[in-house]
């Protein structure tokens, strides 16, 4: 159980990354940048 869960969250994070998807860190990532350009 331990190694599927730990399996199957780095297959999602692949999937996060290979797929252009707002993902919980993209949206982060954007939400920083537009506070950089607020400033």
């Amino acid at each position: 159980g331990q190694r599927y869960s730990i399996q199957n969250t780095q297959v999602a994070f692949c999937f996060s990354e290979t797929i252009p998807a707002p993902t919980g860190k993209n949206e982060a990532q954007q939400k920083s940048d537009l506070e950089l350009l607020r400033i």
